[in-house]
């Protein structure tokens, strides 16, 4: 009984570490990449949930009207605070909720992300889609892209289909 005891305690904790681990790694990333396009804050990455509501901010600065992976329309206020829908839909159904909640990241932060992987590389954000969706769902992917860039400042690339 104490050894059940004792590798649950070590589950606990090796979970417990690697939870700690992947959150100093995506603050980091986020305070990078918040420093790379200009934010007079970037310290602010290390703030759950608000680094989020600011990469939205700044990847719509500018829009009145963002165009989400190419493929629908939002209004800027709305999509800056759409980081909301899946943790609500993933809080509310449950199961399924949880799977629905994966495509909204996909679609939400692959579209933030395909901004930013566009300014980092200074490419069109049409090219960079793919790449932010599979990045929504996996986000060790924009951890690794955000760390491995330089620390020059860039211009933040736009959809073509944005409205100014």
């Amino acid at each position: 009984m104490e050894l059940l005891f004792g590798l649950f305690g070590g589950f606990v904790f090796g979970g417990f570490v690697i939870l700690a681990l992947l959150y100093v790694l995506s603050s980091l990333a986020f305070v990078k990449v918040f420093r790379k396009l200009g934010y007079q804050s970037p310290g602010l990455g290390w703030v759950p949930i608000l680094n989020i509501f600011i990469l939205a901010t700044i990847v719509s600065t500018g829009l009145t009207k963002v165009k989400v992976l190419g493929a629908f329309e939002l209004d800027v206020n709305i999509y800056r605070f759409l980081w909301v829908l899946p943790l609500a839909v993933s809080l509310l159904f449950g199961g399924w909720g949880t799977t629905i909640s994966y495509i909204f990241a996909a679609i939400y932060y692959g579209d933030m992300y395909s901004r930013v992987y566009a300014s980092f590389d200074n490419t069109d954000v049409e090219d960079q889609t793919v790449l932010g969706a599979v990045s929504g769902i996996i986000s060790i992917i924009f951890v690794v892209k955000a760390l491995a860039a330089d620390n020059n400042l860039v211009q933040l690339r736009f959809r073509h289909d944005d409205v100014r």
